[in-house]
């Protein structure tokens, strides 16, 4: 694959259409989400109507190889004060793209916007067989909290969803 002309941006309104899109493309190629192929219904007008309503609560991150969108990383703050200094991630990345360094590059820019808004700890999910992910997240300093056992059924058999969490400095 030729080099990578990645560029990590803030998302704004005038990407509500590629973010639905990609956030679809994504779901379609990946065993790992939650939403699996056809399941999430959100256009661009929903995308828009839920940063008007969380915008102070979630920011989100896109990155691109030359113009085509290539994975997104979103932080999302609690609304309660006791939470505050905490932040929940999900990250995305197509299929083709992926353990080329994107998804570090991705939590490398929400870490440090984290960091920069006083965040304290982030902390994520992911599936117990999604092996790739969980040594990327612990390379990067994440450790296991916890495991809710055999919470999601995919492709006919029982997975585990390992919780993580890293406390930033």
């Amino acid at each position: 694959m030729p080099k990578l002309d990645l560029k990590i941006i803030p998302f704004t309104y005038k990407h509500a259409h590629v973010f639905s899109k990609l956030r679809r493309d994504i779901d379609n190629d990946s065993e790992h989400l939650l939403a699996k192929k056809d399941e999430r219904r959100e256009n661009a007008i929903h995308i828009i109507a839920k940063l008007i309503i969380s915008q102070r609560r979630t920011v989100t991150f896109l990155a691109f190889d030359n113009k085509l969108d290539i994975g997104y990383v979103s932080l999302v703050f609690p609304k309660f004060t006791k939470l505050k200094g905490n932040s929940y991630l999900t990250i995305a990345v197509r299929e083709k793209y992926r353990g080329m360094g994107i998804g570090g590059a991705l939590m490398d820019k929400a870490e440090s916007y984290a960091k920069s808004v006083g965040v304290r700890r982030v902390e994520l999910e992911v599936f117990g067989k999604n092996i790739k992910a969980i040594e990327l997240y612990k390379k990067r300093g994440y450790e296991t909290e916890g495991i809710k056992k055999e919470a999601v059924f995919n492709n006919g058999h029982f997975d585990d969803i390992v919780i993580m969490a890293k406390r930033l400095k």
